[in-house]
Order: C-alpha cells, then sequence, then structure tokens
C-alpha cells in the first residue's frame, strides 16, 4: 500500500484512532486505581479477577501495538510486522474488552456499556483475524 493514497491515510486515523481509545481507558485504570474501584460494581468485578491497574497496563500494551501497526502497513509485502502487531494488538485487546462485557453485564448502569464494549471486542477480533489469516496465507 502507497502512504499517499486515501486508503492509507483512513487506515492510519482509523486503527490509531482505535488504538488510542483504548489506550486511553487503559491509562486511567492504571492512574486513577484507588478512586475507579468506588465509582461502580463494574469496576469492582473486574478487580476481582486481576487488579484493575495490570488491566489497564495490559490494555495499554496491546493499544501501543494497534497504534504503530500502520505505519508498518507500506512495507508489509516484504514483513510481517503489520500482520503480528494487528494480531497481537487485536487478541490482547479481544480478551481485555470481553470480560469488560462480560462484567458489565449485570454491573453497568445501564445496557449502552456492555453493547459498546462488545462492539470494540468484535472490532478487536476482526483485526487479530486479518493479521493472523495474512500471517498464515503468506506461508
Amino acid at each position: 500500500m502507497k502512504k499517499n493514497t486515501i486508503l492509507y491515510s483512513l487506515v492510519v486515523v482509523l486503527l490509531s484512532g482505535i488504538g488510542l481509545l483504548e489506550f486511553e481507558r487503559g491509562f486511567f485504570w492504571t492512574k486513577e486505581q484507588n478512586d475507579i474501584l468506588d465509582d461502580s460494581d463494574f469496576y469492582l468485578a473486574l478487580h476481582h479477577i486481576m487488579p484493575i491497574w495490570l488491566w489497564g497496563v495490559l490494555g495499554m500494551i496491546c493499544s501501543i501495538f494497534i497504534i504503530i501497526a500502520p505505519f508498518f502497513l507500506p512495507k508489509q509485502k516484504l514483513n510481517h510486522i503489520f500482520d503480528y502487531l494487528i494480531l497481537i494488538g487485536g487478541c490482547g485487546n479481544a480478551i481485555f474488552y470481553f470480560f469488560m462485557t462480560s462484567a458489565s453485564v449485570y454491573n453497568a448502569i445501564n445496557w449502552l456499556s456492555p453493547l459498546q464494549f462488545a462492539t470494540i471486542t468484535m472490532i478487536n477480533v476482526g483485526l487479530a483475524f486479518f493479521g493472523g489469516a495474512e500471517i498464515v496465507r503468506r506461508k
């Protein structure tokens, strides 16, 4: 993919944007861990599975993979870096948001939170699928 195409620009904006949104949640959980545990039963349910700050760190790491992935897209025909970044970032954040979806089903304030978390989970599953499919296809 050539850097000067509109398609490449859209991929950069959309992948960086979704990665940044996911990074922000992870950063918030890492920085404000003591305050958010009192906010809702949803955060407390997640904290019982694993400390909330650790959720945040893992979310940030996987999000960084998604944010930097599109910058390796022009060289995708030469190496697998783009494919591995979206595979790892997508899998990690899919797991992250799947647990958030599960915890929010009975603990969210309203139905919008589980719906949005499920949507973000499926976006990440799609990223991981396309990354993995491309790796398998090229072997």
